[in-house]
């Protein structure tokens, strides 16, 4: 298989011409892998415009995922390009995606809430800030940014990275976003604006990230059980 892309957690090849292979580094735990497999599965059963995800393979000690190939390049490449005319019409493109992912309504995953619980180590004033926080049904991709976003060459979007998903309020998943962006002030700045949101607004979900954020790129889930 020939390397096309690398990550945290995988990497990505080709494998066949219409595939390829997410093949996670090695002590990965299965149990995550599983879960993205059952995250995309149920994201792409709602028509959203996401890979499909085949089969869980193990190969050489790595589990791994295969999905649809899709030929394009990321989002990011062509908002942070240096024609403004351009930027603002991917921006445009990349708030409307966004509206339209958080739009469905999802029952089938993890409540937001229990997948912050995690990573508080028992702390009652994280677990009060949570608790305070709006309840909902939107899906919520948890990772939305352009580098998760990939433009076909049909220039259609398509969205990748399923371990994050969960059920919860909208403003969640925008808080999210609004957060990963924050190394272009320009870009954060005008997301939140198109998506209709104050910042005061979002504030109290952005205090929870904030604190938790740490502790979340070191654990992604504590047990499999926690998984149901």
């Amino acid at each position: 298989m020939n390397l096309i892309a690398k990550g945290n957690t995988a990497e990505i090849y080709a494998y066949r011409d219409d595939l390829v292979c997410k093949l996670f580094y090695p002590r990965y735990p299965r149990v995550y892998v599983e879960h993205e497999f059952k995250n995309a599965n149920a994201v792409f059963r709602l028509g959203i415009r996401t890979p499909q995800a085949h089969a869980i393979i193990f190969l050489e000690g790595r589990y791994g995922i295969i999905y649809d190939r899709v030929d394009g390049k990321e989002l990011s490449s062509l908002i942070h390009c240096a024609d403004e005319s351009v930027q603002a019409t991917w921006i445009d493109r990349f708030v409307d995606f966004h509206k339209e992912l958080i739009g469905h309504t999802f029952n089938d995953g993890v409540n937001y809430k229990d997948f912050l619980r995690l990573f508080t180590a028992d702390s009652m004033e994280i677990l009060g800030k949570i608790h305070a926080l709006e309840d909902g049904h939107a899906l919520l991709h948890g990772d939305f940014h352009p580098s998760n976003i990939l433009v076909s060459s049909t220039e259609e979007l398509v969205v990748v990275d399923m371990m994050n998903i969960c059920k919860g309020p909208g403003i969640y998943d925008i808080a999210r976003t609004y957060f990963l962006l924050e190394n272009n002030k320009k870009l954060q700045s005008r997301y939140l604006e198109k998506m209709g949101y104050p910042l005061a607004e979002i504030t109290p979900y952005l205090e929870v990230i904030s604190m938790l954020r740490e502790k979340e790129t070191k654990l992604i889930f504590k047990s499999s059980a926690q998984l149901a």
